[in-house]
């Protein structure tokens, strides 16, 4: 990495449009496969190292000079590393869709978690923590989101055109394709209580029930004493069975729901850039690729400074 100051600054919005589980390295309760969480916050996040490693792998058409460039090169003979130009920061959570009363679904914020977005954005502002209870938005009323009940408070200075909110909009994508969701995102936008925020955020995520089957298509093991079992698994397979033929069991699995918004920093010294034309604006982020996890809408964002 250059030893010089990063001078520049880039934003990627990046939003869900499928499930995605960027896996943690040990289970948490009854959960055997958690995503990633920030420790200090515990909201979902997705490392810069993942981020990094995706964009690598889809914009390997810019050319060795310039991958080298962007992203560095290691070379495993003779042992060296020559580090990129451009950081990568983590995937951070923006706002989190929560089943609700009305809509059928609101995304929910948080003072907090916006003042890192805002401020990532190069438009910071201070927003009160609402009280227990209670969230900004745009009108008023009653609303029960998951199992909590919130009483929302119109918040015109936060919602209204060229107020701070809108600069949220830069975050997900201006095609066609979004132009429903552009519209009733700060409608169904709610600034909760940072701890309301947080508890929401922890128990909100989609935690799937997963089947995995052996080579006999059943759920339970195959023991090696079980020579039945394990003629007609041979049988089946037509070879000896191995490890993964013969374990079958449910799990569980923790998946970041869809229309989920987060962004990640990316930041340079001067002159270096961010090839931006050349970042694609759908990547795969996660695990389980081959049943459609982790599709991921990408809208680039330039801030100098």
């Amino acid at each position: 990495m250059a030893t010089r100051t990063f001078t520049q600054t880039a934003v990627l919005g990046l939003y869900t449009e499928t499930p995605l589980h960027c896996g943690a390295e040990s289970a948490i309760g009854y959960v055997d496969l958690p995503i990633q969480r920030e420790r200090h916050t515990a909201y979902p996040v997705i490392p810069g190292s993942t981020i990094k490693g995706v964009l690598k792998d889809e914009m390997s058409d810019l050319g060795p000079e310039k991958m080298r460039h962007y992203f560095g090169e290691s070379d495993q003979g003779k042992g060296t590393t020559s580090p990129g130009q451009v950081s990568f920061g983590d995937g951070i959570i923006v706002a989190f869709p929560v089943r609700s009363t009305e809509g059928p679904f609101q995304w929910v914020t948080c003072p907090f978690a916006l003042e890192r977005a805002l401020r990532a954005l190069g438009k910071p502002h201070k927003i009160e923590n609402p009280e227990v209870g209670e969230a900004w938005a745009k009108v008023d009323g009653d609303i029960l989101l998951e199992e909590l009940l919130v009483v929302r408070k119109k918040k015109n200075d936060l919602f209204d055109q060229q107020m701070p909110l809108t600069a949220l909009l830069d975050l997900i994508p201006s095609s066609g394709d979004f132009e429903y969701t552009r519209d009733i995102f700060l409608d169904r936008l709610l600034v909760l209580n940072d701890g309301e925020f947080q508890e929401l955020v922890e128990t909100g995520t989609e935690v799937l029930t997963r089947i995995k089957l052996n080579a006999l298509g059943t759920t339970d093991a195959i023991k090696l004493e079980d020579t039945e079992r394990l003629a007609a698994a041979r049988l089946r397979l037509g070879r000896e069975p191995t490890g993964d033929d013969l374990q079958g069991n449910m799990f569980v699995e923790e998946v970041v729901p869809p229309e989920t918004l987060l962004l990640t920093v990316l930041r340079a010294p001067r002159n270096s850039g961010f090839a931006d034309e050349a970042i694609p604006r759908i990547i795969r982020i996660g695990g389980d690729e081959t049943i459609g996890r982790g599709v991921t809408r990408v809208t680039f964002v330039k801030k100098e400074g």
